[in-house]
């Protein structure tokens, strides 16, 4: 399988590298590339191939299978019906449930499916089976469950046939039908009786269980119940004293509007002290002073002995003046005149300090304080205090409203959390109450169905089973039309398994299109049997078919259009067995390819086993062996084929064992290289690749490989391991050509079991050779070359 799938990407691989060469691109036909999805064509040819083994198989296996189910023991089947839920609302009515429950609340649907599997449950069926052991001890639950997986014992809805919109359906019922079958109809009858009776006797005593259980489980539930409701009423007192709250939504609001008046306090008290800011910065501006400077310039200018001491210090200034242009300053008067005037000085200080409240005779005294001031500068002072004191109060008042403002965003915050606390548990209350209130009441209606006494299920179809006119039991078929059905597809696939391990074992391709499916190559051609190659008269005396020659018309016609211009010129004949008719191949496709006017050269690279110089009565003293090791040349050893003068031939020489040597040396990719610029067509005639690998040594200098393959002849594994080898190595290959595919296909290679062996004997026609000389070589070197 790995093989084939390597063989699978090497088409891709050798259509890749061919188009680099210049003959194979995407021009490429590939007879599966318009394949899509899932190909069952050789499926189907598989199937015909062995249609009569099929057939066989197919028929031996269903009249055994056939005859072991009609001869089995005669079998006897009963059944009856018990109806599970009411039919009409009328019935519900009466239902001793609806006592006790409103109908809203009865519905009519029942969970038909755990029903079934309940009814069929071994510990039902153990009860059950208890009572038949009184009468048929070999009745067990586990016999009972062995009927149930049988079939023999079936639990299922009864369904009716209807006709809905022109067409027949099935559709449920409220039935549950049972059926069983045996051997003995005593013994069915029976079983079914008891099992009517245990299912009774299951519905009245599910019901009482149900019921008590239910009860049960309320008895339980309550007290934690009513522990949570207390709990929650609790939490919900609790979470309102702590808040100081009674209704979360009322509070809520009236917060909300609490912090949007404080809100416009803040902005109010804003804009009015940045108005006094800006009337206290401009006063201040005007008088060139802080208030307390201006306050202290303003007492100063209002005292009156020190407004009179500055006045007689300005007269002394002015009498120190008018004599100090008479005497200097060293005379006594000047003395006595600047001695009063420190004095009066000395004076003014004290009482200055004195009226603005400074102690000590070394406290420094702003300069501007003593300056003067008049009526308007003092009515600016008193404007420049006044609008500092407002802006101060402002500052503590805005203080006080963003600490209640912090406070109230504070609550804020906190409320949502408050309430959504509030909310829950008030939900989880009521939730709670409304639990408590329901189990209390369902406790009370439980206990009323629990006093019923009555079957709820109801025997609709007594147990019984099929009898006739004489009341006799009728034994049932022993083969149902389905298991039929199913035993012939068994059959039927067992025959196709056959048929598939017989074909894995011939391990052979039965025809061309398997080998194209499976190999995914295209198909360049389809030779079919020639008997004149195996009649011991030489290849070439017989005359060839008219199918054979047009095989390989088509054949070289497929290379010639394989891949876009220009076509191939160096060809590589190989095949994965020995008398897979490789050699033959090669043959006739050079003939073909001279008769239409190409210049051929025909190569015999089997250096171990060479074949076409038999074929062709030519001699093989000298040839590809002596070139390669330097004893000859190739135009020397050249020679024209008798059959075509367009077709020249290049035997193998002297046999060699070694001969993978000569193939992978230099020699032989000049002389490829050479031959190739020589003739329109090369053709290389190769050892079988699963026994010699020579061949891949020419892939690098060729166009690809033409792989022939035996039909019904070559092993499949041998064939898709070789050519996994060459995708390993991104050998590219053209094509795969199938040979002798036909009815005398087997015939055809039963006739040799060597390699060429059936092509004839040894010709002995030297006369007809013709050695091509130098000369001539020369001459058709020098001709027409453009084809």
């Amino acid at each position: 399988m790995k093989a084939e799938q390597s063989t699978q990407d090497l088409s891709f691989n050798n259509q890749e590298r061919f188009s680099e060469n210049g003959t194979l691109g995407d021009e490429t036909v590939d007879s599966n590339a318009g394949q899509k999805g899932l190909d069952l064509s050789p499926v189907v040819r598989m199937v015909q191939r062995n249609a009569f083994l099929i057939a066989g198989v197919t028929t031996i296996s269903a009249a055994l299978v056939a005859s072991s189910m009609l001869n089995g023991p005669r079998t006897f089947k009963g059944n009856f019906q018990v109806l599970v839920e009411p039919i009409t609302s009328q019935a519900r009515l009466s239902d001793p449930a609806a006592i006790s429950r409103p109908l809203a609340q009865q519905g009519d649907g029942v969970d038909y499916p755990t029903l079934l599997q309940v009814l069929q449950s071994p510990e039902l069926l153990a009860k059950i089976a208890t009572e038949i052991q009184r009468r048929y001890p070999d009745v067990s639950a586990n016999s009972l469950a062995t009927a149930v997986s049988t079939k023999n014992l079936e639990i299922r809805r009864h369904e009716v046939e209807s006709q809905r919109f022109g067409s027949q359906s099935s559709e449920p019922t409220k039935l549950i039908q049972v059926s069983y079958k045996g051997t003995d109809p005593q013994k069915v009858e029976f079983i079914l009786q008891e099992l009517a009776k245990g299912y009774l006797r299951y519905s009245l005593e599910d019901r009482k269980t149900r019921i008590g259980g239910g009860v049960q489980f309320i008895e339980d539930q309550l007290p934690s119940l009513q522990l949570r409701v207390n709990d929650l009423e609790a939490e919900l007192q609790a979470l309102k004293q702590r808040y100081r709250i009674t209704d979360p939504t009322t509070e809520g609001a009236e917060l909300s509007k609490q912090a949007q008046e404080v809100q416009s306090q803040q902005l109010e008290t804003q804009r009015n002290l940045v108005e006094q800011q800006a009337l206290y910065q401009r006063l201040q501006a005007q008088l060139g002073a802080t208030p307390e400077v201006a306050l202290a310039a303003a007492s100063l200018s209002e005292n009156t002995s020190y407004q009179s001491l500055v006045a007689e210090l300005k007269k002394v200034e002015a009498e120190l003046a008018a004599k100090s242009a008479r005497y200097n300053d060293a005379s006594p008067v000047i003395q006595a005149i600047k001695e009063r005037q420190r004095k009066l000085e000395q004076l003014l200080a004290t009482e200055a300090r004195k009226n603005l409240g400074l102690s000590g005779s070394g406290a420094s005294i702003d300069p501007r304080v003593l300056s003067f001031q008049n009526a308007l500068r003092v009515d600016l002072i008193k404007q420049l205090v006044a609008a500092s004191n407002t802006a101060q109060q402002l500052q503590v008042r805005r203080q006080a409203i963003a600490q209640s403002q912090v406070f109230l965003n504070q609550k804020l915050q906190e409320f949502p959390v408050v309430v959504r606390q509030y909310t829950g548990l008030s939900q989880r209350l009521e939730l709670a109450r409304t639990t408590l209130n329901q189990f209390l009441t369902q406790r009370e209606t439980l206990r009323i169905e629990a006093a019923q006494k009555e079957v709820p299920w109801e025997i609709v179809s007594a147990p019984t089973i099929e009898r006739d006119g004489a009341n006799n039991p009728i034994p049932s078929a022993n083969v149902e039309p389905k298991f039929l059905i199913v035993a012939l597809g068994a059959c039927l696939v067992l025959g196709l398994a056959v048929a598939l391990l017989k074909e894995k074992y011939q391990n052979r391709f039965f025809s061309p299109e398997d080998m194209e499916g499976a190999l995914k190559l295209p198909l360049l051609g389809r030779i079919p049997f020639h008997k004149g190659l195996g009649q011991g008269t030489g290849s070439l005396s017989a005359p060839r078919s008219s199918a054979f020659s047009k095989a390989f018309s088509s054949l070289y016609t497929n290379i010639r259009f394989l891949g876009s211009k220009p076509s191939a010129r160096s060809l590589i004949i190989s095949s994965a067995e020995s008398g897979d008719g490789k050699t033959t191949t090669a043959l006739n496709l050079a003939l073909e390819a001279a008769s239409m006017g190409q210049r051929v050269l025909l190569v015999d690279a089997n250096l171990r086993s060479p074949q076409i110089h038999a074929l062709l009565s030519l001699p093989n003293s000298a040839g590809l062996n002596e070139v390669l090791t330097g004893k000859t040349e190739a135009e020397q050893v050249t020679q024209r084929a008798p059959a075509d003068s367009n077709l020249s031939v290049l035997t193998s020489g002297q046999s060699l064992m070694d001969s993978g040597r000569l193939l992978a040396s230099k020699e032989m990719q000049n002389l490829m290289q050479k031959l190739r610029d020589r003739f329109d067509l090369v053709i290389y005639d190769t050892p079988a690749l699963s026994e010699f690998p020579d061949a891949n040594f020419l892939a690098d200098q060729s166009n690809g490989f033409i792989f022939v393959a035996g039909v019904s002849k070559t092993k499949r594994s041998k064939l898709t391991q070789v050519l996994a080898e060459m995708n390993k190595f991104r050998l590219p290959i053209l094509g795969l050509v199938p040979n002798h595919p036909g009815k005398s296909t087997a015939n055809a290679y039963s006739q040799s079991n060597q390699y060429g062996q059936s092509y004839g004997e040894k010709p002995t026609l030297l006369e007809n050779l013709k050695i091509l000389k130098p000369s001539e070589s020369a001459a058709e070197r020098s001709g027409d070359t453009s084809r």
